[in-house]
């Protein structure tokens, strides 16, 4: 199951740099998205409610980016060391940080999402049992 899990993340990131946000099948309709240590942090149920989550957190921001510079495949998770960068939409500041966000899939689905800013808090996370 594990090559098959890296390659729904990576295809799911594959889409997004598209633009493409439509492969919401490969999403659990239940999935459990989390922002863990983000500087608003939340919790949101299923995918409309995961979607209107994140549109929120990115309201914040001109120009959001994140790209993937790192999987690391840990059987049914999945972390992705991210870059990303904006600007933030009152200040101007330019930002650019270092995330992570891992990934667990079940039976082929995203059942939970989490994004992290402490990377090394969300290896520990990917390293439990």
């Amino acid at each position: 199951m594990s090559k098959e899990t890296v390659e729904i993340v990576r295809g799911i990131y594959e889409g997004w740099s598209r633009g493409d946000f439509s492969e919401s099948e490969l999403f659990h309709p239940e999935v459990e998205f989390e922002m863990i240590d983000w500087p608003h942090p939340t919790k949101s149920r299923g995918v409309a409610a995961m979607r209107e989550t994140w549109l929120a957190a990115l309201s914040a921001w001109d120009d959001f980016r994140a790209h993937p510079d790192e999987v690391i495949d840990y059987g049914d998770r999945v972390l992705v060391i991210n870059s990303i960068t904006g600007r933030g939409k009152g200040s101007g500041a330019d930002v650019s940080a270092v995330t992570a966000t891992l990934w667990t899939v079940e039976g082929g689905r995203v059942v939970r999402l989490a994004l992290h800013w402490d990377t090394e808090r969300a290896r520990q996370a990917a390293g439990r049992g």
